[in-house]
C-alpha cells in the first residue's frame, strides 16, 4: 500500500513537472549593450567607418512569452567623434532553449528605429541568443537612410534586472 500511494504520488507529480517558458515574461527587462563594428556604403574608393557603442535598452513583454517593446539609448562612437543613437525597439520571441524541466535562454530576433545626433536615421536590427536570464549575445545590420550607409554590428550584453521569482520554474 505504501509503494501504491508513493507511485501515485511520483506520478502525479510527474505530471506537474513539466517546463515552463520562463522567456520573455510580463515584466521590464533592462539590458546594457556594447557594440562594434562598421560603416560602409560599399564603395571601393571610400573606406569603411569603425564604430561602436554602449547603451541600455529597457524593454517590457507586452506579450508574454512572445514580444517585448521598449527603447533604445546609445553613447556611440564613430567618424572620429562622439554621439547618441536613440529610438523605439522590439524583440519578437523565435525560440527558447531548454531542457524538460527548465529554460536555458532563447533566440530572439530585435528590431530597431534608431535616429543619431548626426544625421543618422537607422532602420534594422538581428538575430539575439539571450543564455541564462542575463548574457546577449547577436548580430545587427541597420541601414541609415538619410546617409546612404550600412551599419554591421556585433554585440554582447547582461540583463541588469532580475527576473521575478513568481516567473521562475520552483522545483521545490
Amino acid at each position: 500500500m505504501k509503494t501504491l500511494v508513493l507511485s501515485m504520488c511520483c506520478f502525479l507529480a510527474a505530471l506537474q513537472l513539466h517546463a515552463q517558458d520562463t522567456e520573455f515574461p510580463k515584466e521590464w527587462e533592462v539590458q546594457l549593450k556594447l557594440t562594434n563594428g562598421m560603416i560602409t556604403n560599399f564603395n571601393s574608393y571610400s573606406p569603411d567607418i569603425y564604430t561602436g557603442a554602449l547603451g541600455l535598452a529597457p524593454q517590457y513583454a507586452i506579450v508574454p512569452h512572445k514580444l517585448r517593446v521598449g527603447a533604445t539609448a546609445m553613447l556611440m562612437y564613430n567618424n572620429k567623434k562622439l554621439g547618441g543613437l536613440f529610438g523605439p525597439s522590439a524583440a519578437f520571441k523565435l525560440s527558447s532553449i531548454g531542457t524538460k524541466l527548465f529554460g536555458v535562454g532563447n533566440i530572439h530576433v530585435q528590431v530597431e528605429h534608431l535616429w543619431g545626433t548626426d544625421k543618422q536615421r537607422l532602420l534594422g536590427g538581428g538575430p539575439y541568443v539571450e543564455l541564462g536570464h542575463k548574457l546577449l549575445i547577436g548580430i545587427t545590420t541597420h541601414r541609415d537612410y538619410k546617409l546612404n550607409t550600412w551599419w554591421f554590428q556585433s554585440a554582447i550584453g547582461i540583463k541588469l534586472n532580475k527576473t521575478k521569482a513568481k516567473d521562475r520554474q520552483d522545483f521545490n
